[in-house]
């Protein structure tokens, strides 16, 4: 299950990572406003990659949010 789809658990990973990351960068307040932006977007990658990364089995079965 874990070995055939790497995209998922990679992707997921990263946004979980980048999360983390753009949170606590915005808690500090950092000057660095750019950096925000630039993480939000990496959120937007991931999540998209994650949400649409399916195995051939999950894509029968499942629902389309899964």
């Amino acid at each position: 299950m874990y070995g055939n789809n790497w995209l998922r658990i990679s992707s997921g990973l990263g946004l979980l990572i980048t999360s983390v990351l753009v949170v606590a960068q915005s808690l500090t307040k950092s000057e660095m406003a750019n950096q925000l932006y630039y993480g939000t977007t990496l959120i937007a990658v991931f999540g998209y990659l994650f949400l649409t990364s399916r195995a051939k089995e999950e894509e029968r079965d499942s629902p389309w949010w899964w």
